[in-house]
């Protein structure tokens, strides 16, 4: 099996802008995606909506994703509106992305997923990507 793409959740109007990234888990489908969600955008993520998550679902994993620090959550990202769906950007590979994606290929070819599970759409209104629990 080849490696899938990899789609960055970028902004209208701004694509060098993103708020997450993921590999589809059907391949020739953009959605649902694993990958990592920017959750310290545009402030920093509070702490009770992290614990939230932890409670909701069990595990959580946050990682920096930018320079500046802003992190992540490692979650599944299902995304169904078709405007949202036309703002993942298949990425062109680099030496960075490439080894994002084939981290990302590896954990679900080991049979590992992130317990969260986010849906989400982009909001013309706030300018960014909102979440919702998919449970």
């Amino acid at each position: 099996m080849g490696m899938k793409s990899l789609y960055f959740l970028t902004h209208e109007g701004k694509s060098h802008i993103f708020s997450g990234y993921g590999i589809p888990l059907k391949y020739g489908e953009k959605s649902p995606l694993i990958g990592m969600l920017m959750v310290d955008r545009p402030v920093r993520c509070p702490e009770e909506y992290l614990q939230k998550l932890r409670d909701t679902f069990g595990e959580l994993f946050i990682s920096p994703m930018t320079h500046s620090g802003e992190r992540g959550v490692f979650a599944q990202m299902r995304i169904e509106d078709p405007f949202s769906l036309d703002l993942l950007q298949d990425v062109i590979y680099g030496p960075k992305t490439e080894h994002i994606a084939q981290a990302l290929e590896l954990s679900l070819r080991a049979g590992y997923s992130p317990k969260p599970r986010l849906k989400l759409r982009w909001s013309r209104d706030h300018m960014l990507w909102l979440s919702e629990f998919d449970i």
